[in-house]
């Protein structure tokens, strides 16, 4: 069986911090706990039932408590928002002994969490690896999902190359991980200058103590699939990338294949890989536009 965490220590210190969070959220929620085949996943719940359903899913090293707590206001008044912690990652999500490299299938455990919430068609929005949930779902069940937004991420062409240079980012702070130098490391995936920690201290805070406690094992049993251009361009208006302006270099690439795809992408300005949190109101229209049809108004400045 799985451990999300490096110890239970670990974990009441993630939850009790994740509680403070989700205590700061400015809307209205509800916190559920959802069996599936792969063990009980934690959803956040915000907005009205009959406004059009949005999931959420958030990036490999966060969980639904830090990764949307400034979007949710604005995305709440238009969405009935459920905000997954991703089996695996360090949030309240808990595995079971099928959440393995053997049975774990990324797709169904989705169609359960679905099912459960008696919702049959959705928009889904996510950043890094949470972009990656969003896009491979949408390409195997086009049928379920009426629109995507992915943030820093989406396709997976060449994980081995994105994952060094993620590391060699957080080089040598990483060696010697004290808070300071884990603050730094934020920082570093950060546009230059950004003021996102100094103006939120809390969201730093529960960051750093998730790099201390998460055991990142176990992500390795979410099942990689490869970029496929066909299954992507036939679903290519459901589908719309979001940029960090400041992630540029290491995105050359994976811009390339939206070129080559002719896919809608956007950059934003004064962003990093934390692209949500660092322009939490660009990034809030830009998603509100292209999930309520005004497409047009959320690609005028491509």
């Amino acid at each position: 069986m799985v451990n999300s965490f490096k110890n239970v220590k670990a974990q009441e210190r993630v939850w009790h911090s994740y509680q403070q969070l989700v205590e700061q959220w400015p809307t209205p929620l509800e916190e559920i706990d959802v069996p599936t085949t792969y063990g009980l996943t934690h959803c956040i719940l915000a907005g009205q039932k009959n406004n059009p359903p949005l999931l959420l899913f958030h990036g490999v090293g966060d969980n639904s408590a830090v990764m949307w707590i400034l979007n949710i206001e604005e995305l709440s008044k238009h969405f009935y928002c459920i905000s997954v912690d991703t089996l695996g990652g360090p949030g309240k999500s808990i595995p079971n002994e099928h959440f393995n490299k053997q049975k774990f299938e990324q797709i169904e455990w989705i169609n359960e969490i679905a099912a459960h919430l008696s919702i049959d068609v959705f928009h889904i929005a996510g950043v890094s690896n949470g972009a990656y949930i969003a896009f491979n779902y949408a390409t195997k069940q086009p049928d379920k999902v009426k629109r995507v937004v992915c943030l820093e991420g989406g396709m997976v062409t060449a994980p081995i190359k994105a994952m060094i240079q993620t590391l060699m980012m957080m080089f040598p702070e990483i060696l010697i991980p004290t808070d300071h130098n884990l603050l730094k490391v934020l920082k570093k995936l950060s546009a230059p200058n950004s003021p996102l920690f100094d103006n939120h201290p809390a969201l730093a805070a529960h960051l750093i103590l998730l790099m201390r406690t998460h055991n990142q094992q176990a992500m390795f049993v979410h099942k990689l699939h490869p970029y496929d251009k066909n299954a992507a361009v036939a679903i290519r208006d459901k589908l719309y990338f979001l940029i960090g302006e400041h992630a540029l270099k290491q995105s050359k690439d994976f811009i390339g294949i939206l070129k080559d795809g002719k896919f809608h992408y956007q950059v934003i300005p004064h962003a990093g890989h934390g692209i949500n949190h660092e322009q939490p109101d660009r990034v809030n229209t830009e998603i509100i536009n292209f999930l309520t049809d005004d497409k047009d108004k959320s690609l005028a400045s491509r």
